[in-house]
């Protein structure tokens, strides 16, 4: 056992190596193919997925038996960022492991952290397992120390047949209570049988949030006057909005001059309407900056049986607004400049009038 047959573009070393470094299991006891591979070129670098099964037959041993195992990966530039594990034939196929897993979930995802600590020098890790220490790891919650929000979900999906319980430990880092990135357990009846980690790749471009929640729906509402969006050359506008039911949420972004891995803080806000618009429009959706207010995009959304529908909304600026002023600004400037040309008249004929006098004066003197 312990052959390994590779594809030559391929760090099946790592791949490995991870799976026991990591997963704990016992790669010596098994004969490795790598079955399937796929390579996408793209502009933040080359994405790599494939898929490994682990065959162990033991015919000397019909208490062991034969088992096959198949693991999932992706390579992002070279670095392992997702790994999936799972028994291809029954939930009952023995693992060989390096060192079983704790009896304790908790225990379990310690030590998980902690080799990947070493592995690959973290220096988050240590912060994750305090959070770790604090949560209930029975139960759906959420621990948050700082930037760093751990999420617990548990998925109990037992019967008669199999045992099912799944939990799933994310920790990601925040800004303005949204994730940005994130490292990601996945653990099967207390065994390890799923990670990711994007952190090395997705970083925040700036944490400055100086617009609430609140000013985020002013804002979207005083621009709605001027929104519209065309469907089948039908020009929509004038929406009715249910104020009671609009809904925010923070999120992140990308600037378009910037590559998409490079976040920064928006909201969202989601207006919904009391009619149906032309297009099945029941809601519209609006994106702007948590920094400066701008609004990044807008659309009108409806949906049929089958389809759903998005519409581009258009920002209708007259030359009035593009210039900062309303009507009761311009009005007001006219008569402020009004004012101040009768001023200016006056000034001149009073200087006009006393030099008359003065000059008037001199020549009586005279």
């Amino acid at each position: 056992m312990g052959a390994v047959e590779t594809f030559e573009d391929v760090d099946s070393i790592k791949v490995l190596n991870f799976i026991r470094d990591i997963f704990q299991v016992d790669i010596d006891k098994y004969d490795v193919t790598l079955s399937r591979l796929s390579t996408r070129p793209l502009d933040v670098g080359v994405v790599t997925s494939g898929y490994y099964n682990l065959v162990y037959s033991d015919s000397d041993n019909s208490g062991v038996g034969s088992s096959v195992l198949t693991v999932g990966f992706t390579l992002w530039d070279s670095e392992l960022v997702a790994c999936d594990f799972r028994r291809t034939n029954f939930d009952d196929t023995v693992i060989h492991y390096i060192q079983k897993p704790e009896n304790n979930l908790c225990k379990t995802a310690i030590g998980v952290l902690q080799r990947y600590q070493t592995y690959a020098k973290d220096k988050q890790i240590p912060q994750m397992v305090n959070l770790l220490k604090t949560a209930d790891l029975t139960n759906d919650c959420i621990k948050t120390n700082n930037n760093l929000q751990l999420t617990v979900t548990v998925s109990d999906r037992s019967s008669v047949l199999w045992n099912d319980v799944r939990v799933t430990l994310r920790w990601s880092n925040t800004v303005n209570g949204a994730d940005y990135s994130r490292l990601t357990l996945t653990f099967k009846n207390g065994e390890l049988i799923g990670f990711g980690d994007d952190r090395a790749f997705y970083v925040l471009g700036s944490g400055v949030v100086k617009i609430s929640e609140k000013q985020a729906v002013n804002i979207v509402l005083e621009q709605m006057a001027g929104l519209s969006y065309t469907v089948d050359d039908e020009v929509v506008s004038g929406f009715n909005i249910i104020n009671e039911r609009i809904q925010t949420q923070p999120s992140v972004y990308s600037l378009p001059s910037e590559s998409f891995l490079v976040k920064y803080p928006i909201w969202i806000v989601d207006l919904p309407l009391a009619d149906i618009y032309p297009g099945t429009v029941s809601s519209i959706r609006v994106l702007l900056w948590a920094d400066t207010g701008e609004i990044i995009s807008g659309k009108a959304l409806g949906s049929t049986t089958h389809h759903i529908f998005s519409y581009d909304l258009i920002h209708e600026v007259s030359p009035l607004q593009d210039s900062g002023l309303n009507s009761d600004s311009r009005n007001t400037l006219l008569v402020v400049y009004f004012v101040g040309v009768c001023l200016a008249i006056m000034i001149c004929i009073v200087m006009v009038v006393v030099v008359f006098k003065r000059r008037s004066e001199s020549y009586m003197a005279r």
